[in-house]
């Protein structure tokens, strides 16, 4: 595929957004009809999503160093295999579904839960799913070797 006729793999919605409006979605059920599951763990919570924004912001960092654009409506080029993609093939997506699970340990309530289940869903299917299918027309055999070698979420 060349850089000319490259189009990246055509995510529409930024996966932000689709992490964000879940959890708000969680939020505004949550306000309507609490289900209670557990005391909230406020502290554990704010450590988790301390993680994620880290995860992330590392990842993000790896992506800038190898020439990518972060954004994944965009081509990329170059595979990166460092940083964090050492351990995960998703790491940015791994930290918006850490984020939610901070979010739903701080609410403890069966909604901010229900929240990561669909989070989990919404980026593996709307969102990896085409990257994945992207990175393996664009990088071919290099991208497969990867692919066997560091799993998809951890």
């Amino acid at each position: 595929m060349s850089q000319a006729t490259d189009h990246g793999p055509g995510v529409r919605v930024p996966p932000p957004v689709i992490a964000t409006a879940v959890m708000v979605a969680a939020w505004v059920l949550d306000r309507i009809w609490t289900v209670q599951i557990g005391p909230p763990a406020t502290a554990l919570g704010g450590m988790v999503i301390f993680l994620s924004v880290a995860l992330v912001g590392w990842a993000v960092l790896a992506l800038v160093k190898a020439g990518n654009d972060p954004r994944p409506d965009r081509p990329d080029a170059a595979m990166v295999e460092s940083g964090p993609y050492r351990f995960s093939r998703n790491p940015i997506y791994l930290g918006f579904l850490l984020a939610a699970t901070g979010l739903a340990l701080m609410w403890g309530t069966l909604w901010g839960w229900i929240g990561v289940v669909v989070t989990h869903g919404l980026l593996d299917r709307l969102v990896i799913a085409k990257e994945e299918a992207y990175l393996a027309g664009r990088f071919g055999a290099a991208y497969e070797a990867y692919r066997a070698r560091v799993r998809k979420w951890m």
